[in-house]
């Protein structure tokens, strides 16, 4: 899906531009379902990030903690389940009062509570992930080169 969206994202703005330049008009609609296309991506990015354990992160001191690395990822995984399924909770608060007030996107006019999901979900995908990497950090993947 974040693939999707991305390559969505580009094909509209690429088509945005083209008719611009060739045909003197805009493609209605495109940089506005290109921004929420972006978004839709990015929120699932971050789910999949953290699958993947591919965070990027300053490793500059990680030599004066080597010896508790382990734990410290423990004690950092959970830290984040917490941080990110507060961020849930807020979200969906977000979403439901979106929902309630029924917010529109501007131009296009179509009701946005929909495509605000995705923030909740991505926040308790990413919640329990964490949670499942601090009580078994043996599933969590090593970092990818270059990241950490």
């Amino acid at each position: 899906m974040a693939t999707a969206a991305y390559a969505a994202v580009a094909l509209l703005l690429m088509a945005d531009v083209i008719g611009r330049e060739l045909l003197g008009t805009s493609l209605f609609g495109a940089q506005q379902i290109a921004v929420y296309g972006a978004i839709l991506a990015g929120f699932l990015g971050l789910s999949l990030a953290t699958s993947d354990n591919s965070h990027l992160r300053p490793g500059f001191m990680d030599f004066v903690f080597q010896r508790h690395e382990r734990r410290i990822n423990q004690v950092a995984d959970g830290l984040s389940a917490a941080f990110f399924l507060a961020a849930a909770f807020i979200a969906w608060t977000f979403v439901a009062i979106s929902m309630e007030a029924g917010d529109r996107a501007p131009v296009l006019y179509f009701t946005v509570w929909p495509l605000q999901l995705v923030i909740p979900y991505a926040f308790v995908s990413t919640s329990l992930k964490h949670f499942i990497f601090a009580l078994r950090p043996d599933l969590k993947p090593e970092p990818h080169a270059g990241v950490g």
